[in-house]
């Protein structure tokens, strides 16, 4: 994989440990001088250690932020009008090897995974047997185990360190792995801890049941994904942050649905659900080609959701991307139309506005499917789901005519492997 690193902050350490590891075809880049770098031998000093956790966090929190727009766009959350012709092409999901949004994904993704399994790799060093117990080292496992999981929903398949290219399935028992290291050294690290540090590793643990459950379901193990989500507290949430700080660091989705010179709407299947979960704007706005759009605003799953006001997506709108009602979903997909099914169905149409309802069999389940799109919407979930639904023979991806052109929608459902890839590695 070769590509630029850019970063800010506290991510530095972490992408100049990435860089040195992805980019060692490129020695002439290693020769240049930059007083604010960290040198290679530097990234075993253990007095580096936050700063290199850190940095794991700050790539998988920036790739996070791009996949949750861009997947929306791919799936049926949303669409652009944009005078911008690869993001035209992507948003009509007509688009080949070249385009600026799938490589824009690959390589933030990329760099998230790889931050991670190279911090992985350089604790072990720093820490020797301590590594085993620490909540650094499950920490960056965990976010890594969620790298190789958004790899797997988004992209057809993808090498990994310039192997052939991988199946989702492949990519998602990657994704487990991880988790469940992650979950082993984190309970291990509870033995004579701090009350704060048994809260983290809690917290680091929880996180990693949810992931595993998510990509478990993803590939189809309905029983191995209720095995990981029963054990997930129901009011458990971790957040990925946003912050003004840089641009780098705003929360994506605030310059595509703002208010002025939007160029993001509110696709079709979502637009007319009267749904709190999933707001918009009341009137249209002229998009970046002039048609009217109404840009999705603060939805369920974004800090300072409000269902009594539509709240706009502001840069430091922080995003829940992992939780225990993602957990009770996976429950209830496992566990099929059951009494508890409704239950919990009719107590999301609640937080919707919607009244209750009396369904048995695969229409109880399909409307399961319907109450997890909205609690969900733009938080990355959806482009997954309606992979997986779709080989289950269920077609959710939009067909026809596109919003806003005149052209028709493409038959492109996932993210490529971008031609620079493709073209660097030996073995693809």
């Amino acid at each position: 994989m070769r590509y630029t690193t850019f970063i800010s902050k506290s991510a530095r350490i972490a992408c100049a440990a990435a860089a040195l590891t992805m980019l060692g075809a490129c020695d002439n880049l290693l020769e240049v001088s930059d007083p604010q770098s960290i040198q290679s031998g530097q990234l075993e000093d253990p007095a580096l250690e936050n700063l290199l956790v850190n940095g794991v966090v700050g790539e998988f929190q920036f790739a996070y932020g791009y996949y949750a727009l861009w997947s929306g766009v791919l799936s049926d959350e949303v669409f652009t009008d944009h005078t911008n012709v690869s993001v035209r092409e992507f948003s009509l999901h007509n688009f080949n090897d070249l385009n600026d949004i799938t490589t824009g994904a690959y390589e933030n993704i990329h760099r998230a995974r790889q931050s991670a399994d190279d911090a992985s790799a350089r604790l072990k060093v720093m820490l020797g047997a301590n590594a085993s117990s620490s909540l650094n080292m499950a920490r960056v496992m965990a976010y890594g185990g969620y790298a190789y999981v958004l790899l797997a929903e988004g992209f057809c398949g993808s090498p990994v360190n310039l192997s052939a290219e991988l199946p989702p399935e492949e990519l998602f028992k990657r994704g487990i792995a991880r988790f469940d290291t992650a979950i082993t050294v984190a309970t291990a690290s509870k033995t004579g801890a701090s009350a704060a540090n048994i809260a983290a590793a809690t917290d680091l643990i929880n996180m990693s049941n949810v992931g595993a459950a998510r990509a478990a379901l993803k590939m189809g193990d309905l029983a191995k994904a209720k095995t990981y989500a029963a054990l997930v507290p129901a009011n458990y949430e971790k957040l990925a942050y946003y912050s003004s700080n840089s641009v780098r660091e705003n929360n994506q989705l605030n310059r595509p649905a703002r208010t002025a010179d939007p160029f993001l709407g509110v696709a079709p299947a979502f637009f007319s659900l009267n749904d709190p979960r999933v707001p918009r704007l009341a009137t249209s706005r002229p998009g970046l080609n002039s048609n009217p759009i109404f840009p999705p605003q603060r939805p369920f799953m974004y800090t300072g959701w409000s269902a009594s006001a539509v709240v706009p997506i502001d840069i430091t709108t922080t995003i829940k991307f992992a939780t225990g009602l993602e957990a009770q979903y996976v429950i209830a997909e496992a566990d099929g139309a059951t009494a508890a099914t409704l239950a919990f169905v009719n107590a999301r149409r609640a937080v919707g506005n919607q009244a209750p309802v009396s369904l048995a069999g695969a229409a109880l389940m399909a409307e399961l499917r319907d109450q997890r799109a909205r609690d969900f919407f733009l938080t990355g979930q959806r482009l997954g789901d309606l992979r997986r639904y779709l080989k289950g023979g269920l077609d959710l991806f939009p067909k026809g005519k596109y919003p806003v052109f005149t052209d028709f929608y493409g038959e492109n459902q996932c993210f490529m492997v971008p031609l620079s890839e493709k073209a660097g590695n030996p073995n693809y």
